[in-house]
């Protein structure tokens, strides 16, 4: 709309003002609506902004940057730089919604306070005079000829009064309503091209930013693909296992027999079957070599010893070493094999190899550290069935300090779990027999009894084990003879006893024996 060309009260003039008017009305329309949606912009902005902190934070709560192995096993260290990006990208929302705030909101509201107020204040102050200068005038052009002059000249006195107040409220609406019109024109141009602007840089400084980090992204993309694969070799094995297990506990419920060497799973584990003590001999002399070994491990229900005699479930384990222990915390899992990542060690390295070193020592599973008890079954006996108890699949293993009852699940289970036991204790009572006889040889004799010289070879540990079968009696008392006191009885001090105490380690005669049988064997084991 063009400026006022002419000034002058007219009906033009009016109309002129009225056209502005309401111009401006539509206008405030117009910036309430813009109002509104850009609160809406800035409230989306600010919980896209609250969004990414979020994000951000559940990211590091959920394992960036932990030291824990559960947020090492799922990469945390290696997602730590996400983290930070996601930050930034939060901090740059907030930059634009604090402009938006500033430079179109608060300029929307001070053209809507100011601005359009002046105006709709400006046209009731104009309607005022208005009202004031038409009454001063009809009391002016209402007067008499014979009116005195003193009320002449104060009536026009008013009439000037008014008319100055009706051109100078006329002149201020003129000014309110070309300030609109000047605003209009550049007000709105410049807010909105500003907030382009801060988006632009918005982009920029995001673009920067991801740039510099989209190297590390496509290694993290590579060695999650790389660790795909690796995963799903090491589920094709597992599913391999699982085949192979449910095959050797199908045939071990069969009956089949299955040789040691034949039933070892691909994690070192023995899986069942029945052995025989050479076998149980032979594999435990491997344990001398440092290779330790499973014969046999599974759950059995155990007997508590409190007063309610309460049944728990336990899982046992019987190695290569002689030794038979249990976990008593629910729940523990046995241990698997070692994952390693062959050949990928030195692709992308730096923060990628630390991770791995990082993540597969945090996975790493010791025995040691679980909480559990050993039985020593090198002074324990093997009793089917339990006492005071109808309950068909119980057998006692009874040692000098405490005596376990337990119950398999099948009756196959309990034999299997009773003669290896027994083989194993038999192997132990034989080693330390070997053990015994080596230097006892060697000084009765006065030569070195392995030597090859003097004496047929001995070298071996079968034939050595041989000649020691062959000569069991005379070899045990022999050997228990030269212990200074062991010519008596412990008890009654008859000569030449020929019966023991395993666990308090001395020599009866017979009579003697029979007492100590009536003990028990939890305090002599004869």
């Amino acid at each position: 709309m063009s400026a006022f060309i002419k000034l002058e009260d007219s009906p033009m003039f009016q109309k002129q003002l009225f056209s502005m008017e309401e111009s401006a009305e539509e206008l405030k329309d117009r910036c309430q609506r813009l109002y509104k949606g850009c609160k809406k912009f800035t409230e989306a902005l600010g919980v896209a902004c609250s969004g990414d902190s979020a994000f951000a934070d559940a990211l590091e709560a959920f394992g960036g940057g932990h030291d824990d192995p559960v947020s090492v096993s799922i990469g945390g260290p290696v997602i730590s730089k996400f983290i930070n990006a996601f930050r930034e990208l939060a901090t740059y929302k907030e930059l634009i919604r604090s402009q938006v705030e500033h430079v179109l909101i608060n300029r929307l509201t001070e053209f809507l306070t100011v601005d359009l107020h002046d105006a709709k204040e400006s046209r009731r102050r104009f309607d005022k005079s208005i009202h004031a200068y038409d009454q001063a005038r009809e009391k002016f052009v209402s007067l008499k000829k014979n009116t005195r002059d003193d009320i002449v000249a104060e009536l026009e006195e008013d009439l000037q009064n008014s008319k100055s107040a009706f051109e100078k409220s006329r002149f201020n609406l003129v000014s309110a309503l070309t300030n609109i019109e000047a605003k209009k024109k550049y007000e709105f141009l410049e807010s909105i091209s500003a907030i382009m602007d801060v988006h632009l840089r918005y982009f920029k400084l995001g673009f920067d930013l991801l740039s510099k980090i989209e190297p590390y992204v496509h290694q993290v993309l590579t060695y999650a693909q790389q660790s795909k694969e690796l995963a799903n070799v090491e589920q094709d094995k597992l599913a391999k296992r699982i085949q192979e297990f449910r095959t050797q506990a199908e045939l071990d419920n069969l009956g089949v027999p299955v040789d040691v060497e034949h039933s070892v799973s691909a994690d070192g584990i023995h899986v069942g079957g029945t052995v025989s003590y050479k076998n149980i001999e032979a594999v435990m002399r491997s344990s001398a070599t440092g290779e330790v070994q499973t014969i046999k491990q599974g759950y059995l229900l155990k007997r508590s010893s409190n007063l309610r005699g309460d049944w728990k479930r336990r899982f046992f384990v019987l190695n290569s070493q002689g030794t038979l222990y249990y976990y008593r915390n629910k729940g523990i899992k046995s241990m698997g094999s070692h994952h390693h990542y062959a050949g990928s060690a030195d692709h992308n390295g730096g923060v990628f190899s630390r991770f791995r070193s990082r993540h597969y020592r945090s996975s790493s599973f010791n025995e040691e550290s679980l909480n559990c008890r050993t039985v020593d079954l090198r002074t324990s006996a093997i009793k089917m069935d339990g006492e005071d108890t109808d309950l068909r699949l119980c057998f006692r293993i009874i040692s000098p300090v405490k005596t376990y009852t337990l119950q398999a699940e099948t009756e196959a289970d309990r034999m299997d779990w009773t003669s290896k036991i027994t083989g194993v204790i038999a192997s132990l009572l034989n080693s330390d027999l070997l053990q015994q006889l080596r230097p006892s040889a060697k000084h009765i004799d006065g030569n070195d009894p392995f030597s090859t010289s003097d004496v047929p070879s001995l070298s071996s540990h079968c034939s050595l084990e041989d000649e020691v079968k062959a000569n069991k009696s005379d070899s045990v008392s022999a050997i228990l003879r030269q212990i200074p006191g062991n010519d008596l009885c412990a008890e009654c001090s008859a000569p030449d006893p020929d019966w023991a105490s395993l666990n308090l380690g001395i020599l009866l005669c017979i009579e003697c024996s029979g007492v100590h049988r009536n003990l028990g064997v939890h305090i002599s084991k004869v």
